[in-house]
């Protein structure tokens, strides 16, 4: 679980860094970006500069040679809004610094600008300044000319006719205000470039150029005194130029133009054919910004391409596409290896799962639900993809028919005519602009501008066979910016038709709809087109794909619910079934399925029971036939052997262990027996064997053989466990005897006594006759030592060698009795009178005279017989019913009156 855990870790964080790094579509094969959709550019640091591109949604800066050093995106789409770069610096640390234009979700109504500085690399965005917007600025807000100079950031604020130049410390803090001014009257700032008074420029909505003093007053430095004040000449993408002079595009011209210091004149350093013949496959040939280069040179951008110029005003380079450095691709390899590692050690993961937590097996419900669920959901993503496309085409299409009947409104409303007197960029806001613009807004009369839902209108003038932009709802376009004639405008010219359509340009994508304007002579002289950023279809697409996919999530969870259920309850029969049979695998020979389907389920149901019913008689005939197999072979022979059961066990099997061995038998059984009849004699035993042969069992013993008069058993584990059964043994026949006074049959009498030695323990037999036995020298002994125990006075006879191997032997009372050689033995022997089970005044009188029976032992074994005489003597005094005592008087009585034997070891001879 541990390796799945840190392998989903690893893949998550590959994804994510993926995402971050491009998504799916760029791998670390591509080794290049397109450079598409630009619109502006700034001067970077050294020899590198930075473009804004992808629909103001892109900002990348470039070294000379191409190689991308950094870049920043947008990330993602938000349903509230639309963000836009719009302006970008670079500050002395390489770090990008941005204004960042938010619009509304239709891409038309500024709500905020934010300055924003990404770090070197472009990540980290860090927001500087934030100006809220006044609610009435349409896709350009008030802040203008972003500059760095030193540690501060230089930007302009446009308050109405007020101009403050903003000085903001890239270390922290708030801007202030370093320099105000106010335009003069009937001038409508366009852009704005400088940091200090008296190097302050300006262009107005009017095509004019001012030079701010440092007392605040405008001085006109363009039109020149000299030009035509008709022309339509319109100078945008204002700059200022290292050695101080101003560089503009021509609109009109599609030129570069320059302006010396003082204003004293003009020069066209490029023109549009000059543009045309150098990049002739270029997708547009118009400017859209121009940026002079410290040492010398300037940077032309265009659509999808960047130009760049030398000193000498020769074309040195044009970069259509961004390379990525080594470190770039490098990264892009790691992560994606990182999330091919990652996805390999999911599957390794899942496959240890599958094998050790599943143990290989994969149950009936999960196979099924494993291909029902995949198809369920690739149907459903189908089918809302299919009811997406369906209703956003359709959704489209309403769209246009919108447009079309919004364009064919516009161009009743318009006056032709006076949109003929318009000539120049002179003309902006005059009483024929503003009456046009009025007839323009009559449209959206009763509609706020959030309520507009991006719409926006664009009136086009038709003059000397090209057409011009005179009035936009995007506050960057200009009057007379000259517009390229197309397929669509054409048809709208020639024939008057109403046309619909998209582009795609550096401001955005748009849907669009055109319709011919007339003069009072009905000659078509411009062209009014309304349209809306696709945004807002995209946006409405989105709102309803997300509803389409939350309603289909909600049926497929419901669908999956309701067939997963039915598979579960259908697949309970099969549960209960493999329950059953794993129960009855598990030993359970009593389980029974219950299925009530009336299925081929419930027929396997069936004759599962059938089944099981066999089964139980069967084990319950190898059951009874094991139990009575146990009576006559214990079943600690069959462990001892490390056999199962008797079936398992073959003639001549066998092991060598220490066991303990105990002898337990009736004295003088044979003068009882002859009292009772052949029937007597076997009710007799069986009662008495029932008696105590459980006090074997319950010290894990075993009963090896049963003897005339009594049994032989086994004990496999530790000594005591002999011993506590001989000292249980003798306890229970007090009581045993206790209930033959009561029922007029004369007490009984057992000897036991235990040795411990190794023994042989198998089967012996022929083929039709096979038999449990224990062969070992320790088993004569300890039946020699049971018949010794009578003599001795000894009710539990048991030898020093088993005595040693006791944990607590204090625990036992006991006494030693010597050095004894049993008859038909050659070495001696030291047995133990162990009394803990002796009736309690033998107990007592044993515990007494212990001490002094020892000390007279001893003394006889150093063979002082005399002193040992006289010693037994006084234990017999105390107990006159100690046989061993009085055996061991008349020894010593013997010994001391006519010597010993020659060669005599200190034992005892019974």
């Amino acid at each position: 679980m541990l390796a799945l855990v840190v392998a989903l870790t690893l893949t998550g964080l590959s994804v994510y860094r993926i995402m971050q790094e491009g998504g799916w579509q760029k791998g670390p094969w591509s080794r290049q970006i397109a450079l598409e959709n630009l619109s502006r550019a700034a001067e970077a640091t050294g020899d590198s500069l930075v473009v804004i591109g992808q629909s103001k949604q892109d900002i990348w800066r470039l070294s000379r040679e191409g190689r991308l050093e950094a870049s920043a995106r947008h990330a993602g789409v938000r349903s509230d809004s639309r963000q836009d770069f719009t302006e970008a610096a670079i500050d002395g640390e390489g770090r990008l610094i941005v204004l960042d234009t938010v619009l509304d979700s239709y891409g038309l109504i500024v709500q905020s600008e934010r300055i924003v500085r990404y770090e070197a690399k472009g990540g980290s965005p860090e927001t500087l300044y934030e100006w809220k917007g006044n609610g009435t600025s349409k896709r350009v807000g008030q802040i203008q000319g972003l500059r760095v100079m030193g540690d501060n950031l230089y930007f302009f604020l446009a308050a109405s006719e007020k101009i403050f130049l903003m000085q903001l410390p890239l270390q922290g803090g708030q801007p202030q205000a370093k320099f105000s001014f106010t335009l003069p009257k009937d001038r409508f700032l366009s852009e704005i470039e400088g940091t200090e008074p008296g190097q302050i420029y300006y262009t107005t909505k009017r095509g004019s150029i001012f030079r701010v003093a440092e007392d605040g007053t405008s001085q006109n430095l363009y039109p020149l005194a000299n030009m035509d004040r008709t022309r339509k000449n319109f100078p945008e993408r204002l700059s200022i130029a290292p050695d101080g002079s101003l560089m503009f595009v021509d609109r009109l011209l599609n030129a570069v133009t320059i302006m010396p210091t003082g204003g004293t004149g003009l020069k066209v350093l490029l023109d549009g054919s000059s543009i045309v013949q150098s990049v002739p496959d270029a997708e547009s040939h118009e400017i859209m910004d121009v940026i002079p280069m410290i040492g010398g040179g300037y940077a032309v951008v265009l659509n999808d391409r960047i130009l760049l110029y030398d000193g000498m005003n020769r074309l040195v380079k044009a970069l259509t596409n961004a390379g990525y450095s080594g470190g770039a691709l490098a990264s892009g390899w790691i992560s994606w290896g990182a999330g091919a590692l990652g996805i390999a050690l999911v599957i390794y993961s899942l496959w240890l799962v599958y094998v050790h937590l599943m143990n290989r097996r994969v149950s009936l419900f999960l196979k099924q639900g494993v291909v029902i669920v995949p198809i369920i959901v690739v149907g459903m993503v189908l089918l809302s993809n299919s009811i997406y496309n369906g209703f956003s085409s359709r959704m489209e299409e309403e769209m246009q028919r919108e447009l079309a009947l919004l364009a064919r409104n516009g161009q009743q409303l318009i006056d032709g005519d006076r949109l003929e007197k318009l000539s120049s960029p002179a003309d902006y806001r005059n009483e024929d602009y503003e009456l046009i613009r009025d007839k323009m807004n009559f449209i959206f009369a009763d509609e706020q501008d959030v309520e507009r839902q991006g719409l926006y209108s664009t009136l086009y003038k038709y003059d000397d066979g090209q057409l011009y932009i005179i009035m936009d709802d995007d506050d960057g376009v200009n009057m007379f910016k000259p517009f390229e004639m197309n397929e669509a405008n054409q048809l709208v010219l020639r024939e008057g038709s109403i046309q619909t359509g998209q582009w795609e340009d550096a401001n955005g994508k748009w849907l669009f709809a055109i319709g011919p304007v007339y003069n009072s002579k009905q000659q078509v002289v411009g062209i009014y087109e309304t349209g809306r950023d696709l945004s807002v279809l995209y946006q409405a697409n989105r709102t309803i794909y997300q509803n389409i996919l939350r309603n289909i999530a909600i049926i497929t969870v419901v669908l999956l619910v309701v067939i997963l259920s039915g598979t579960f309850f259908m697949l309970s029969t099969v549960r209960k079934l493999r329950k059953s049979v794993m129960a009855m695998a598990d030993g359970n020979w009593d389980v029974e399925v219950s299925v009530k389907s009336r299925d081929e389920v419930g027929d396997l149901g069936e004759q599962f029971n059938r089944m099981a019913r066999y089964i139980r008689q069967y084990v319950s005939d190898i059951t009874s036939f094991s139990e009575v197999s146990y009576r006559f072979v214990p079943q600690q022979i069959f462990k001892s052997l490390g056999k199962k059961g008797i079936l398992d066990i073959r003639l001549g099997d066998q092991v060598q262990q220490d066991m303990s061995v105990m002898v337990v038998n009736l004295r003088d059984f044979r003068k009882l027996s002859q009292t009772l009849t052949p029937k007597e004699n076997f009710n007799f035993m069986n009662s008495f064997l029932r008696r105590f042969g459980p006090l074997v069992r319950r010290e894990d013993g075993l009963i090896s053989k049963y003897l005339g008069a009594g049994f032989m058993a086994l004990f496999p584990g530790y000594a005591e466990e002999a011993l506590r059964a001989a000292i249980a043994i003798r306890e229970e026949l007090d009581q045993y005897n206790a209930n033959r006074r009561l029922s007029g049959y004369a007490p009984v009498d057992i000897g036991i006594a235990i040795h411990r030695g190794p023994l042989m323990m198998g089967i012996i037999g022929e083929e039709r006759r096979w038999e449990g036995n224990v062969i070992s020298d320790d088993v004569h002994l300890t039946s020699t030592m049971e018949k010794m125990s009578e003599e001795l006075g000894a009710s539990v006879l048991v030898t020093r060698d088993l005595f040693e191997q006791l944990r607590e032997p204090e625990r036992f009372r006991h006494r030693s009795l010597g050095r004894i050689t049993p008859e038909g033995q050659d070495q001696a022997i030291e047995l133990i009178d162990v009394y803990d089970g002796d009736p309690e005044p033998i107990r007592q009188a044993k515990e007494r005279t212990k001490e002094l029976f020892e000390r007279g032992l001893m003394l006889c074994q150093e063979g002082r017989f005399y002193d040992a005489r006289e010693t037994f003597v006084e234990v017999i005094k105390h107990n006159r019913m100690d046989k061993a005592a009085k055996l061991y008087f008349y020894l010593c009585d013997e010994y001391f009156q006519k010597g010993t034997s020659s060669g005599w070891n200190g034992t005892l001879a019974v």
